[in-house]
């Protein structure tokens, strides 16, 4: 008996089809949305998962659904995968009402059965505690080691199948991960199209229909006959895809508009995603390039195009040129290649210049090189020859001085005789027209005073009047071999008396003193530099050792001042050829003497013609000057002649210092000290004597001659008006008149006095010219 089809099987042909009217819908959705979409790569997210010796707990995700117009209530959360509540919580709902479509009216008149059944299910659909634990207590239990590893397999299925739920629930309260972030965008996406979004707080699903008529709507996973056959999977396919299906044309437009938005986003997306991939492949190859890992190398294609291959271009057609065109452009290269060949001549030449100007500086950089080595050469034995030479001249120059000091007393014998001899005379002369008081004397005048020698002999005084009358007796002696002098009678014999030097000596003086100064030079000089080598010997020798430092290194030369070091060195040699010299009684030119012949051939090359003239001058003042201040006591201020070769010593002293210097006028000074020394003997004597009244004959001639013999100084020091200040001549002169000659005149008393008066003045006069 054919009978037709149960309650139970309609429903579930009726789910089948509906599902699959979902799952087609879906898959051509979920095509559309892969062809823009790049699979991204499988993600092994490991999550620790809890597991316990119980049954492992069922994760269901309830997905959105399309919100109603009604307000949906909030129910209070359950515990996941709960299959109990509280029996108060059975009878809170509102009671559930049936919406019956069109179709679902038709079945039911047609099969009324069918509704029974239904009801019947739904009465017995529920479970309940008691049927709950004969479940539990018939299913058959795992071991624990095989349940651990089945928990942890289902779990990690479930983390892998669900990861936005499962992951978003064990890392609830800590940091969200990538796939919690694209279902809240998702969320909130849909909420932004007007969907009201509602979740189950614990993910629980309801397994009975006891609550409101909301929460059946929403939370049961169990459809009804008539909403199944009502709405034809349409609340399904609005829950998949967020959308439902429009016939109208204006919600069409506008859902398609929608939709191509949504498209847009998921490519926009989609390049966003291959721009993060291709940087993340990016950083992973630099990573693996900075851990020292090769990158995979590219399969070579032998028909491919080189990396950075660049295509030959293609020339444009162009027109052929024309005869004119083509010797244009040949004169045009030819005249460049012309210039191109000239500039390469010129810098060819230019080259060899250079190559020339090298090799040029190349022998002058080696002749100074070769110079550079004589320098040192020279220098080294420069020096050790003048650590030498100083070693020498510290031996000899004591030596020397003695040499100097033995020629200087044969020298000065002559002069302290005529000076003593002048001035005895003029004591005499003096005493006899004025009293002198003893203290002015050398001794006592009295014959009480006179004292016999160790023979018992009286002791003649110098100034007693038997010497005074044997000294008278002498000079006129003397007179007489004058033959000037002898015929010369009356005032004009008494004037050139006073005038008269009186220096004549023995002729057995002038043997005695030329014998001595020529052993001092011969003899004693030989001696002095019998154990001294050749190159130390004579001043030739030291001036050849130095003469090449001036010729060979004239610039070291002049840098290091030899013109004035090299006088030092030479000053021994010069005063070895001096030492005899009597510069006021034998003068002699510099330029005739031997050191200034030698001297002036220093340096004198085809370069430097002129000699050396600044070491010259420093030859001079070092030596020739300290020589004359060494011989100043030997000059007779009353002798003419001396005073004259005096002032010509100082006149060629003058042409190599200057006047100005200090070692020319430190030398003047010193003339001027040692005539002064002589002339102002008398002065203080004169001052202290008194003149005596009624004279006679002889002591009127005595009061001429020494006026005379004084007015003898005025004339002698005319000859110094060029080389000695004009200040101290003048001083020297008011000196003779004021404090020697005028005292002792009395122009109102004797009428010759005035004549001797005028006539000194008329000799200063001449004097301060």
């Amino acid at each position: 008996m054919l009978t037709g089809p149960t309650v139970t099987e309609t429903a579930m042909s009726m789910e089948s089809l509906r599902l699959l009217h979902l799952f087609e819908n879906a898959a051509a959705f979920l095509s559309f949305d892969t062809m823009f979409k790049k699979p991204s790569r499988t993600k092994n997210i490991r999550r620790k998962v809890e597991t316990t010796d119980d049954e492992p707990a069922e994760v269901v995700i309830q997905k959105t659904i399309t919100s109603s117009k009604k307000k949906v209530k909030s129910k209070k959360s359950l515990n996941a995968l709960s299959f109990t509540q509280d029996e108060e919580e059975e009878g809170d709902g509102e009671e559930f009402q049936i919406k019956k479509t069109k179709a679902s009216r038709g079945l039911q008149v047609k099969l009324p059965e069918i509704e029974l059944e239904a009801e019947q299910v739904k009465q017995h659909s529920s479970y309940d505690k008691e049927t709950l634990d004969k479940l539990r207590a018939g299913t058959p239990s795992l071991p624990a080691s095989v349940r651990t590893s089945l928990t942890a397999d289902d779990d990690a299925l479930l983390h892998e199948k669900f990861p936005s739920t499962m992951n978003a629930k064990i890392t609830s309260g800590g940091i969200p991960d990538a796939s919690a972030i694209i279902a809240a965008k998702k969320k909130r996406e849909q909420m932004r199209k007007g969907f009201n979004i509602t979740e189950s707080e614990d993910g629980f699903i309801p397994l009975d229909d006891k609550d409101d008529d909301e929460e059946d709507r929403t939370g049961s996973r169990l459809v009804r006959e008539e909403d199944d056959i009502a709405d034809d999977g349409e609340a399904e396919f609005e829950k998949y895809v967020g959308d439902k299906i429009t016939l109208s044309k204006g919600n069409a437009k506008k859902q398609e508009k929608e939709r191509r938005e949504g498209v847009r986003e998921m490519i926009e997306e989609a390049e966003q995603d291959d721009d993060q991939s291709e940087d993340m492949e990016r950083w992973e190859e630099d990573m693996m390039k900075f851990g020292g890992a090769k990158s995979q190398s590219r399969e070579f294609d032998p028909y491919s195009p080189p990396p950075n291959y660049r295509p030959a271009q293609v020339p444009e057609v162009s027109t052929l040129p024309t005869l004119a065109d083509v010797m244009k452009a040949l004169d045009l290269s030819t005249t460049q290649v012309a210039e191109s060949m000239q500039q390469y001549e010129s810098n060819l030449q230019d080259s060899l210049k250079t190559i020339e100007n090298s090799t040029t500086i190349e022998d002058d950089l080696q002749k100074e090189i070769e110079r550079g080595s004589k320098r040192y050469n020279y220098f080294q034995e420069l020096a050790q020859y003048v650590n030498d030479l100083g070693e020498f001249l510290d031996a000899k120059f004591p030596d020397l001085e003695k040499l100097e000091s033995e020629a200087h007393d044969t020298i000065s014998a002559k002069t302290e005789i005529a000076t003593s001899r002048r001035w005895q005379n003029n004591l005499d002369d003096l005493c006899q027209f004025t009293s002198v008081t003893a203290d002015q004397l050398d001794e006592d005048m009295t014959e009480e005073s006179e004292q016999v020698d160790e023979f018992g002999r009286v002791k003649e005084l110098r100034n007693s009047a038997s010497a005074r009358q044997r000294r008278r007796s002498e000079r006129q002696k003397r007179i007489e071999k004058q033959a000037g002098l002898s015929e010369l009678e009356g005032e004009d014999a008494i004037k050139e008396q006073g005038l008269w030097t009186d220096d004549e000596m023995k002729e057995d003086y002038y043997e005695q003193k030329h014998d001595k100064l020529l052993q001092i030079q011969s003899s004693g000089i030989e001696n002095l530099m019998a154990d001294v080598s050749d190159e130390f010997r004579s001043l030739s020798a030291v001036k050849d050792k130095f003469e090449a430092w001036k010729l060979d290194y004239y610039d070291d030369y002049k840098k290091a001042y030899g013109s004035l070091s090299l006088p030092g060195a030479f000053e021994f040699y010069i005063r070895s050829e001096l030492v005899s010299w009597d510069p006021f009684s034998d003068p002699m030119d510099f330029d005739s003497m031997q050191w200034h012949r030698i001297l002036s051939e220093y340096g004198v090359s085809v370069e430097h013609e002129d000699p050396d003239v600044e070491m010259l001058n420093k030859v001079v003042e070092k030596s020739i000057i300290k020589k004359i201040k060494s011989m100043l006591d030997t000059l007779n201020a009353a002798s003419s002649r001396q005073m004259r070769h005096a002032a010509q010593i100082m006149e060629q002293i003058s042409y190599y210092v200057d006047i100005d210097e200090k070692a020319y006028q430190d030398l003047a000074m010193d003339i001027v000290d040692t005539l002064e020394k002589q002339i102002s003997r008398f002065a203080e004597s004169i001052e202290t004597a008194v003149p005596k009244s009624n004279l006679d004959t002889e002591s009127t001639q005595a009061k001429h001659r020494f006026v005379w013999a004084h007015c003898k100084y005025l004339k002698t020091l005319l000859v110094w008006r060029r080389h000695i200040p004009k200040g101290q001549l003048d001083r020297l002169g008011n000196l003779i008149v004021d404090r020697i000659i005028s005292p002792i005149l009395k122009p109102e008393s004797y009428p010759a006095d005035l004549h001797l008066q005028n006539e000194a003045l008329l000799l200063l006069s001449h004097l301060q010219k």
